[in-house]
């Protein structure tokens, strides 16, 4: 995985709503039996893979089998799923919505946001900062975190030697800045409040009202082969607005990706 930063450029963009949060294991679960009820093999296809979860760098064997349907993570984002699963959902959420009879819009359609339909919503009506919040710090005055993101403390960075090889194909040692401390320590991923994923109603919202547009999950967009936001095992760099973070499409699901949609009113 890697990130680019795109160009600054203006786009226009038509009127638009957005979840307030990550679509979660409960909402997802619905969709899921729903469909179970009509297609059994349709609805096992639409099934996460709960084997994203499986590290041999840590322990994180009981969600395998708890994360998704157990109902104490029903309020958390849903995670390994893929962006054609999303898409799925989306297609289902959209044809579920056109049969209420009391619905507000006529004719609506829900969809994975564009990048730009994203990043719009993340800056919650703020220009200047590179954060869904006010603050160019990750945390607030109180000293509290701002988001679920991978925190990287202070005291873990250091100068280690590596060998590499120099122009001359000669290896020689040399001093690089790391950051240690790769597990879940207290100054690693469980200081600013989780350990893993967060519910979906976590942290402060943006001033849009939107939950957890940085951190969290990573979120897929329209454009395949893109998310945004970072994840609970990012580190702070890939929370900012404007940072896309590239996901190799071969490798469809993941522990740190999840999604939300758009709804978009066509009359």
């Amino acid at each position: 995985m890697y990130s680019y930063e795109p160009r600054a450029r203006t786009v226009s963009l038509d009127s638009f709503y957005i979840y307030k949060h990550e679509v979660s294991n409960g909402e997802y679960l619905e969709f899921v039996n729903e469909l179970n009820k009509k297609d059994t093999t349709l609805s096992k296809q639409m099934l996460p893979d709960t084997l994203v979860w499986r590290e041999k760098s840590s322990f994180l064997e009981p969600f395998v089998e708890y994360y998704f349907r157990h109902p104490a993570y029903s309020n958390y984002p849903v995670v390994g799923v893929t962006h054609e699963q999303a898409e799925f959902y989306c297609k289902w959420l959209t044809e579920k919505y056109q049969k209420e009879s009391k619905r507000k819009f006529k004719n609506a359609k829900f969809k994975l946001p564009t990048i730009h339909q994203w990043t719009y919503a993340a800056k919650g009506g703020i220009d200047n900062s590179p954060f869904p919040w006010e603050e160019f710090s990750m945390q607030n005055k109180k000293g509290e975190w701002l988001a679920n993101f991978r925190v990287i403390p202070q005291n873990s960075i250091g100068f280690d030697f590596f060998p590499v090889q120099n122009i001359y194909g000669k290896i020689e040692n040399k001093k690089i800045l790391v950051a240690g401390g790769g597990g879940r320590s207290y100054g690693g991923y469980s200081s600013d409040g989780a350990m893993i994923t967060a519910p979906v109603t976590s942290y402060k919202p943006n001033g849009y009202g939107i939950y957890n547009m940085a951190g969290n999950v990573e979120e897929y967009v329209n454009e395949k082969g893109i998310s945004k936001g970072g994840s609970w095992k990012d580190t702070g760099y890939y929370l900012q607005n404007h940072v896309e973070e590239q996901y190799d499409s071969t490798n469809y699901a993941s522990a740190e990706r999840g999604f939300r949609f758009v709804m978009e009113i066509r009359k």
